[in-house]
């Protein structure tokens, strides 16, 4: 089936079999669950049920009819959106109303009035859960369907990558609405008791009714959360490696704990400032009783998911794509936390130097206390993930080389450098324009030394920052050096040229110029000494790497056959170069002369040695010129405006 025609039967049928779905759900209610029983209410939804069910019938059965004629059409990636698009939207509404349902029975069942006119419910105890429950019966029995559809489609072929991808985000998104759900309800057990115990009368509102919704969570969300995930968990203990293997996987875990982390971070930041608040003799904002049960909370959630991560980790080796995530993961929380603290450290300075200047009242005090708490508690956020990452930078192992080269790795370090330069930037700015204001006689200011010596201990971060950071840049470029040393000490690269006008020589001074540490070796060809024509095999079967044109190859070639078959059959890895032979064309391979060859060879011998996938570099076109300049004109643009509008201002 071709994708146009793929998307207009799924979307027919998704749109109609929902909207089916629920002018049945809103039939029902209206003659069982006090609707009221409107007369156009009951003919517009007998009309949507009239018009939608063919409709889906028509297009689902069509689907079906084509799934069985090709074996592949079950397998399709759309497909599989379908299905687990549309449990999803059966299931949700079945998880919404179910806990609505018990929410209300235990709010009946705690002596509170089901029918209470007063707040809008004018439906009877009855009619309430009828009403709740007819959606759910509804939506059960049409995601009992579409699962048994899904059966038989893996049992039917196995299962693509983006079906699996599908099922993964499915299993994942509920695994974590049930999560969500019981986490919520914890914590807000938690508060309830801090709250109520001792005392005589309700403080949240409610009393024991405060806790039906509570509990009502905690009966759908522990379930939810247990059957997904242990569904999820027979998965990766089963015999299928791309499960083991998956980054979705990988990506809920960490996102979890990620903000897991964060919220109880960030609540414990609170509790800190409340602490020094008091230590300043501040009065007193807040009730620790608010924050104290999400940090719980969020802590075992974070420690749960972290004892996961290590489980995952001593039942299956890493995947590049898992690698990945988890860097993402680390360099995250070290961003946050690193931001965290130099905001609190920046913020102390500021601090210090104002009270000089003025008196050490309440508004510096409550600076003083939320700054300090942002840096005792970003410190350790920074520290912990950023020594984890730069450990792994450091080695001299395959991992060590991923993890210098993730793009998140250099974002992180490179964002830094960039906030680093432009807060020396900004504060020189300011510092000469205070300074040149003072030598054209500007006396209004009262605060110029404050204000200079503010921009000075801004610049000196800054500079702190710039300086460590880029350390780190380099050590990655000392670890690379040092990695491929080490790597390819013992490795011989094998340049074969076959006289094409010095080619093989002006190959060999470049690589010899960029690569200095490989040991290179040129074969030129034709040999005029037979005894030099009969060691080239031996010459080639001993080199690690072989480079040279395509046709060395191919027997009848630009060597003898003895010397192809060495370079066919032997382990080296070989890299071939596109040279043009009169009668041989190459398709997607563009002309090039002797020096872009030479370029284009020398970039795939650096790549290759980098551990890199090989690919080649054709220089940009006119389009990325252009984007290119536009791009530099917007970022002048958006560094001038702000010291113009400041300048401007100022004056």
């Amino acid at each position: 089936m071709n994708t146009a025609r793929r998307w207009y039967i799924y979307l027919v049928s998704a749109i109609s079999l929902q909207g089916m779905t629920w002018a049945v759900i809103a039939l029902l209610r209206n003659l069982l669950a006090g609707g009221g029983g409107e007369v156009t209410a009951i003919a517009f939804e007998i009309a949507a049920i009239i018009i939608t069910l063919p409709l889906f019938l028509v297009h689902w059965l069509w689907a079906q009819r084509l799934a069985d004629r090709d074996i592949n059409e079950r397998e399709a990636s759309l497909r599989g959106i379908y299905h687990y698009g549309m449990m999803a939207g059966f299931l949700g509404p079945v998880i919404a109303n179910a806990f609505s349902l018990i929410a209300f029975i235990l709010w009946v069942a705690v002596g509170r009035p089901g029918y209470d006119p007063s707040f809008g419910n004018e439906r009877s105890t009855l009619e309430e859960i009828l009403y709740n429950l007819i959606a759910i019966i509804v939506c059960t029995l049409l995601w009992f369907y579409q699962k048994r559809v899904v059966a038989e489609d893996v049992k039917s072929a196995p299962e693509s990558d983006g079906f699996a991808t599908m099922r993964r985000f499915y299993l994942f998104v509920f695994s974590a609405w049930g999560m969500t759900m019981t986490t919520m309800s914890v914590i807000h057990t938690i508060r309830w008791i801090m709250f109520e115990v001792g005392r005589s009368s309700s403080v949240l509102g409610g009393g024991v009714g405060y806790l039906t919704d509570e509990v009502a969570r905690l009966i759908v969300g522990v379930p939810l959360w247990l059957l997904f995930w242990r569904y999820a968990q027979s998965l990766f203990s089963g015999p299928s490696i791309s499960e083991r293997e998956s980054a979705l996987r990988k990506f809920y875990l960490y996102t979890t704990v990620f903000v897991a982390a964060l919220t109880a971070v960030t609540n414990a930041t609170g509790i800190l400032a409340g602490l020094f608040r008091r230590i300043l003799s501040l009065p007193s904002q807040g009730d620790i009783r608010t924050p104290l049960p999400i940090i719980i909370g969020m802590a075992l959630l974070w420690v749960f998911h972290a004892f996961l991560l290590k489980d995952d980790a001593s039942h299956s080796a890493e995947s590049v794509k898992q690698g990945g995530v988890r860097r993402l993961y680390l360099y995250l929380i070290a961003a946050i936390g690193l931001a965290a603290f130099l905001v609190g450290l920046s913020g102390n300075l500021s601090m210090l130097i104002r009270s000089f200047s003025q008196s050490f009242g309440d508004a510096l005090k409550e600076s003083l206390a939320w700054f300090t708490a942002a840096l005792i508690a970003g410190l350790p956020v920074w520290l912990l993930p950023w020594r984890q990452a730069q450990n792994e930078a450091v080695a001299l192992t395959a991992d060590g080389v991923e993890a210098r080269r993730s793009t998140v790795r250099k974002i992180y370090l490179y964002f830094y450098l960039f906030l680093a330069t432009m807060t020396v930037l900004s504060s020189a700015v300011y510092v000469l324009y205070r300074l040149l204001s003072l030598m054209l006689g500007e006396r209004g200011e009262s605060n110029l030394i404050s204000g200079i010596a503010q921009a000075v201990a801004y610049s000196l971060v800054g500079i702190g920052v710039w300086l460590y950071h880029g350390s780190a840049l380099r050590g990655d470029g000392d670890s690379s050096r040092r990695e491929l040393a080490l790597r390819l000490k013992d490795v011989r690269v094998a340049i074969v040229d076959v006289g094409d006008a010095g080619f093989g020589q002006s190959l060999l001074s470049k690589l010899q110029q960029e690569e200095p540490s490989l040991n290179f070796e040129l074969i030129s060809l034709p040999e005029s000494n037979q005894e030099s024509m009969q060691a080239i095999p031996a010459k080639l079967s001993s080199a690690g790497v072989i480079v040279g044109p395509w046709s060395i190859a191919v027997e009848g070639g630009a060597i003898n056959s003895e010397s192809a078959r060495v370079v066919v059959n032997g382990s080296a890895r070989k890299i071939l170069i596109p040279a043009r032979v009169n009668g041989w064309d190459w398709a997607g391979v563009d002309l090039w002369n002797t020096e872009e060859l030479v370029q284009q060879t020398v970039r795939a011998v650096r790549q290759w040695a980098g551990g890199e996938e090989i690919k080649a570099v054709r220089p940009m076109g006119i389009g990325g010129i252009i984007g290119t300049a536009i791009g530099v004109l917007i970022l002048l643009l958006l560094l001038i405006i702000p010291l113009v509008s400041f300048f401007l201002g100022g004056f």
